[in-house]
């Protein structure tokens, strides 16, 4: 006798594997042709659909304020924004708004130090030992952790490989920090000279700056500091559902700590574009991915985080810091970039994983995390859907 249940069950089965596949064969890709100010995304009725989903995520965010700006055809082709800088004072934010950009300092961290392996000064298979670095616990100075595994968040390893670098992408901003011992060692100079020397004075960025914490290396730059800070958006949180102004003492290093813009970082971003700053050889080895030992490719590169949007390469970093965080996006094969600074960590949060402790929970934002795509942001999925697709 045939088992009827048993065969529909069987036939629905294979149904729905023949739909699946099929949807995913039809998935179109997006056509890699470059955004130019005539494209249809720049008109009005996008553009206002665009503002108005980041105005709606600003609010369900709870961030207090943001600037965001797109890069296109080397200028800033659009520009807002939304929300108070400063809540008490009613002061809105715009292009020129100050913020700590966080981790995405750690992008310039990688030029000024692939500009010394460019030098023959630094080698990324060198180990750490050379450097004077020392991890601390079961890492210590191994010297089977190179400098390269620092740049990737290569690293730590993990309990199920004997903590043996280059396997796996754990991040870690504090390691990456370390990359300022060997870059100081190898040029003689400190990583905020050369941040001044080599990226900040030629492209004459007006309001970038290491972190007006660190006296001395915001004396590098000649401001006054007082005025700076008349710029700087005030940083808040969201705290049992009010927002509140929060005091943090921001450091500065290769991993954390400059201070900026929209309108600074897409003179920034252009300044990549035209190939500034390395050389197209090592352009190309910082955009690709890291390769463990077995052939895996991981999300990261050389100081960047590398994927894919529908066939599409975007290179990007966010930031998350106490009171500000920051999403930098580049989608070369459409000539865009997209930034976004705000005055609370929350533009981030999507990238991290809550950790439990006893009844109440809090972020540990380098514990476990940005294990996620691109487009786990809601403000990169509308940048993304509005001018990629």
């Amino acid at each position: 006798m045939i088992n009827c249940s048993h065969a529909f069950r069987k036939d629905l089965y294979l149904l729905f594997v023949v739909l699946f596949f099929s949807c995913r064969a039809t998935r179109t890709p997006v056509t890699a042709v470059k955004v130019t100010p005539q494209d249809t995304v720049w008109r009005a009725a996008n553009i206002t659909a665009f503002e108005k989903k980041i105005a709606w995520l600003q609010e369900h965010y709870h961030i207090p304020g943001i600037s965001v700006g797109i890069v296109n055809g080397h200028q800033l082709a659009w520009r807002k924004g939304f929300g108070y800088a400063d809540r008490e004072h009613q002061v809105i934010p715009d292009e020129n708004t100050i913020y700590q950009v966080a981790s995405v300092t750690k992008t310039f961290g990688s030029i000024i130090l692939m500009q010394q392996v460019e030098a023959g000064k630094v080698s990324l298979d060198d180990p750490i030992s050379k450097y004077k670095i020392n991890l601390g616990a079961r890492w210590g100075s191994d010297p089977k952790i190179k400098i390269k595994h620092l740049l990737t968040h290569t690293a730590m390893g993990t309990t199920l490989n004997g903590f043996k670098p280059g396997y796996k992408f754990r991040y870690n901003g504090a390691w990456y920090n370390q990359l300022d011992k060997v870059i100081q060692q190898a040029s003689g100079e400190s990583f905020g000279e050369l941040l001044m020397k080599e990226i900040v004075v030629p492209l004459s960025l007006k309001n970038t700056a290491p972190s007006t914490d660190d006296s001395l290396n915001f004396a590098l730059t000649g401001y006054d500091k007082a005025t700076f800070m008349q710029q700087v958006a005030k940083p808040y949180d969201w705290q049992h559902r009010q927002m509140v102004p929060v005091t943090f003492s921001y450091g500065f290093g290769p991993a954390a700590g400059i201070m900026s813009t929209v309108a600074d970082l897409g003179i920034y971003s252009n300044a990549i574009d035209d190939g500034k700053f390395l050389q197209d050889t090592t352009w190309k080895k910082v955009f690709t991915p890291y390769v463990t030992p077995k052939g895996k490719r991981i999300q990261y590169g050389l100081g960047w985080f590398i994927g894919r949007y529908k066939g599409i390469k975007v290179v990007w970093h966010t930031g998350w810091w106490t009171g500000y965080s920051a999403l930098f996006v580049k989608v070369p094969e459409k000539d865009l970039t997209f930034i976004v600074l705000a005055n609370s960590q929350d533009l981030s949060r999507p990238f991290y994983h809550l950790m439990r402790v006893g009844p109440m929970g809090f972020y540990r934002p380098f514990k476990r995390n940005l294990n996620k795509h691109l487009d786990a942001s809601d403000f990169a999925k509308a940048f993304l859907e509005h001018f990629v697709e």
